[in-house]
């Protein structure tokens, strides 16, 4: 039996006051839309497989943050959380999109929640995988090695060309060119004021989203995941969990069962005060 053939994806290139704003789209424009948002160290084509599995009935949208993939910062304000939402609300408003439902992964989860935080009449539900923004005691410090590798002030970068050709002199060479590659990430998660950072923080704030929530989770997740994905659990009002297995994707897991879970999201009512969703 023959595969289905691939839905077209576009690609859309906008001017905006902060900056150019570049995005995949695809999907049914008549169906309802779904805001993909990628995570720390990717960009918007994370999620083409997922839109291959969600486009038959919905009009997917996946924007390169700005300063990741192709989406340019103008000037010099600082990357921030506060940053990306004013960014996503005027790109979304050019758009002619006045309500969405947001799917997102690690930052990009940031981003949306505090976006579903200052414009709650503007989403209809929201999914979230590795999410960041919200920490507890054991999160603290977890940063601490990234920054040794890309600090202008670390002797760490000037030694590790001398340190051998070993799996974990490899290890850092590695991810050294993947912080390297990804600066709007390093300053938005650890490069900023610890104030300004402190600032965005949610884990205060998470209980205030009133909207159906759903925290995916790979199977067998890194103890950093399951560490994120536990503090959000414990915060949000009303959450439901689903775990994924693992799956050679951008997103790494099945789209498939991923598209699947965010359906049942979508057909879940925002339930009463007091009571969870099982």
């Amino acid at each position: 039996m023959p595969l289905p053939p691939a839905i077209p994806i576009r690609t859309g290139r906008m001017k905006h006051p902060l900056g150019t704003v570049t995005w995949h789209e695809g999907g049914n424009p008549q169906g309802e839309t779904i805001l993909l948002l990628h995570g720390s160290w990717h960009d918007s084509t994370q999620w083409l497989p997922l839109m291959q599995s969600m486009a038959t009935v919905y009009h997917c949208l996946a924007p390169d943050l700005l300063g990741f993939g192709e989406s340019l910062r103008d000037g010099k304000t600082p990357y921030s959380v506060a940053l990306q939402v004013e960014m996503l609300h005027s790109w979304l408003s050019a758009l002619r999109v006045s309500r969405c439902r947001l799917v997102a992964h690690s930052l990009g989860a940031w981003v949306a929640a505090q976006y579903a935080l200052t414009y709650p009449d503007h989403v209809e539900s929201l999914a979230v995988m590795a999410p960041e923004g919200a920490i507890d005691a054991g999160l603290r410090g977890r940063w601490r090695r990234d920054r040794w590798l890309v600090a202008p002030w670390s002797p760490l970068p000037l030694v590790l060309p001398w340190l051998g050709k070993g799996s974990r002199v490899q290890a850092l060479r590695d991810r050294q060119q993947c912080l390297r590659q990804s600066p709007a990430a390093c300053q938005m998660l650890f490069r900023r004021r610890a104030a300004a950072i402190q600032g965005e923080l949610l884990q205060d704030r998470l209980d205030q989203l009133a909207l159906p929530t759903l925290v995916l989770e790979p199977a067998e997740a890194d103890p950093i995941t399951h560490r994120l994905t536990q503090v959000w659990l414990r915060r949000l009002a009303h959450p439901h969990q689903e775990v994924i297995p693992r799956a050679e994707t951008p997103l790494g897991v099945d789209s498939d069962l991923v598209a699947a879970a965010l359906h049942r999201l979508n057909h879940r009512a925002v339930p009463p005060p007091g009571v969870a969703l099982v």
